[in-house]
């Protein structure tokens, strides 16, 4: 098969990056062992493209500035697919940079939806939320055939429109993460893009400033990559903290230094808003770290609570502070949902993640699903 991707995420990206990047590139980059995929991508400074067998990675639209960057990606990407000769079409979509082939090819266009943002976005961009929102909506109704991270995702998609194909396909992480022998150096470490809103940056702030003072020390290390506004805000924040001096923002951060801050932490925290599912908590499974999270779709898959990690209620900076300070004190706990999440993770293999998305891919072309 000859495979077209739209993603606008790019794993080198400064402003977004992000784990849902990492799996469609690693994805489709093992499915190219067996087919021809075009892999398409947003612009930004220093975007490089580049060619491997049956792999083609390039860069769409004006990478002069984010906004510009995605509205020309947006616009260029649906203008291209609609001339494409490709079999399959797999779009990795974003309702801040919609590509919406599937409403003019609904037969050989595969939507990868992660989940579902919601009013979320009224609270994040106001009034300009509109539009984010109509384009969420738009897949929504329309687009027939989809792959989510969750088997909860797929059937919520099925149920709001029973004509639709869904099924689950996964995530996967960097196998090099997985060890039993990491160190406490006395961190609690939160990974993962910088989006103060949907990661609940703010929320989480607020809780290790609850606790910070009983447990003089341990840091609160919040690291990944995330626009340079969302950026500048959170490190605001952390400078009006009491306890600023133990509190660290780190970006743009390579493999090695990702790995060595799994390796190292007490526990991983990840106090989401929504998420579709988060990367990072299988990671830190695969780190042998017990993981604290919320209780909201996406994470409640991630994380198996009360066997590899524990769950608080979203927006909730006492009951998150409450459950840092169980993991903080209870050493047989965090052992034991370390363990746990080492075994758990195993699973969620690429090669396990990429043969299921490629069955899927393998389904449309060969008519098994007819799109009607």
């Amino acid at each position: 098969m000859n495979i077209d991707v739209y993603c606008y995420d790019d794993v080198d990206n400064p402003r977004c990056g992000g784990g849902g990047a990492y799996r469609e590139l690693a994805v489709h980059k093992l499915i190219a062992r067996r087919h021809s995929i075009r892999f398409h991508t947003g612009n930004f400074k220093g975007a490089k493209n580049f060619d491997e067998a049956n792999f083609h990675y390039r860069h769409l639209g004006c990478g002069a500035s984010y906004l510009l960057s995605r509205i020309s990606f947006s616009l260029i990407a649906t203008l291209r697919s609609l001339f494409s000769n490709a079999d399959i079409i797999a779009i990795p979509y974003s309702i801040y940079s919609p590509v919406l082939t599937f409403l003019f090819k609904p037969k050989k266009t595969v939507v990868l939806f992660f989940h579902i943002t919601g009013n979320e976005v009224f609270k994040k961009y106001g009034l300009f939320g509109l539009f984010p929102l109509l384009a969420e909506q738009l897949v929504l109704g329309t687009a027939r055939l989809f792959i989510t991270l969750t088997d909860g995702m797929a059937g919520e998609l099925k149920r709001r429109r029973p004509g639709v194909f869904a099924r689950a396909g996964y995530v996967s992480f960097d196998t090099s993460l997985l060890s039993q022998s990491g160190t406490d150096e006395k961190y609690i470490l939160c990974f993962g893009r910088i989006d103060i809103r949907m990661k609940g940056l703010d929320i989480l702030v607020d809780a290790f400033e609850k606790i910070a003072g009983s447990y003089p020390d341990h840091r609160l290390v919040i690291a990944g990559r995330g626009k340079e506004s969302d950026v500048v805000r959170l490190r605001q924040r952390i400078a009006a903290s009491p306890f600023c001096g133990r509190i660290d923002c780190v970006t743009n951060v390579p493999d090695h230094e990702k790995k060595r801050l799994f390796h190292g932490a007490t526990f991983v925290c990840m106090p989401s808003r929504f998420e579709g599912w988060n990367i990072a908590a299988i990671e830190a499974a695969a780190s042998s770290k017990a993981t604290l999270g919320t209780r909201i779709h996406g994470l409640t898959d991630a994380i198996k609570e009360n066997e590899t990690g524990l769950l608080a209620p979203p927006e909730n900076a006492p009951a998150l502070a409450e459950k840092m300070e169980l993991l903080l004190k209870d050493d047989i706990l965090r052992k034991k949902l370390g363990d746990n999440g080492y075994t758990w993770a195993q699973q969620f293999t690429f090669e396990r993640v990429a043969a299921i998305q490629e069955e899927f891919y393998t389904s449309i072309y060969s008519g098994i699903y007819s799109g009607k």
